[in-house]
């Protein structure tokens, strides 16, 4: 009997110390005192550096021997957010209205140029060839367009005869305007074609009382085709030719048939190109 006692004390005693063990620091009344807590480490306040390559890197691009993934496609309608694209209007271009104001020849980018030369003309009046000597001067607009003046008259007078037989030295001269253009352009070479309109008046003059017996005002129309030769900067040389279409008011002297002729021009063209 004192034997189980025994043995039942001493298990108790062991199941005590296993639930609470006994604490190293004891206060004065008697109980036992907590652990103290473990101290906190400190922050490490410096940043890792990423300067430095790592050892291993995050991303390694495959193998060439592996091939990459497809992508499946898509198949369905285009999102509703994309519109078509317009389609473009057929038909010519756009047309402007019938009547508009055209553009000024001369504008602000023309280049003007002018010149005056005199003119040497060969022509005849009937069967009797004449030399006429003149002036011409006109101006240049965009090197192609020339407008001006010029007039001519006969050098040494000419047999002529009246309708009642009578010989008489004929006097004539006659200007008007000018207008040309120049067809073709090449290098130092221009082909042009013009005309002169105006008139002028022819007489039948009596030598011996040096006054004009016969007198009339004559209309006059010259068209020509020349040639023009760069021969320097300011100097150009022109040959051309053409017929002089010849109207004179009734009166006793040549007909018109007479006074009308095929002419022959040598110009020397003097100014700015």
């Amino acid at each position: 009997m004192l034997a189980a006692l025994a043995l039942l004390s001493a298990s108790a005693s062991a199941t005590a110390g296993v639930q609470a063990p006994p604490s190293p620091h004891a206060s004065s009344s008697g109980s036992a005192d907590l652990a103290p807590m473990p101290a906190t480490q400190p922050i490490q306040g410096n940043p890792p550096d990423l300067t430095q390559p790592a050892s291993v890197p995050a991303w390694q691009p495959p193998p060439p021997d592996v091939a990459a993934p497809a992508v499946p496609a898509t198949a369905g309608p285009a999102p509703a957010t994309m519109a078509p694209k317009p389609a473009e209007p057929k038909g010519g271009p756009k047309r402007g209205p019938l009547w508009t104001e055209g553009k000024p020849l001369i504008g602000g980018g023309s280049k003007v140029g002018a010149y005056i030369a005199p003119t040497f003309k060969l022509t005849g009046f009937g069967r009797s060839p004449g030399l006429m000597l003149g002036a011409d001067f006109a101006v240049i607009v965009n090197e192609r367009f020339m407008f001006g003046a010029a007039g001519t008259a006969l050098a040494t007078p000419l047999p002529a005869q009246r309708s009642d037989d009578r010989t008489f030295n004929m006097r004539t001269q006659y200007a008007g305007v000018t207008l040309a253009v120049a067809l073709l352009q090449v290098r130092f070479f221009s082909l042009q074609i013009g005309a002169l309109i105006g008139g002028g008046r022819v007489c039948l003059n009596d030598e011996r009382l040096d006054r004009c017996v016969n007198r009339a005002a004559m209309f006059v129309a010259e068209p020509e085709l020349g040639l023009s030769f760069a021969l320097t900067r300011v100097l150009r040389l022109v040959l051309s030719g053409g017929y002089r279409f010849a109207v004179a008011q009734p009166w006793s002297g040549p007909s018109d048939r007479i006074l009308s002729g095929l002419t022959g021009t040598l110009g020397l063209r003097l100014g700015k190109f």
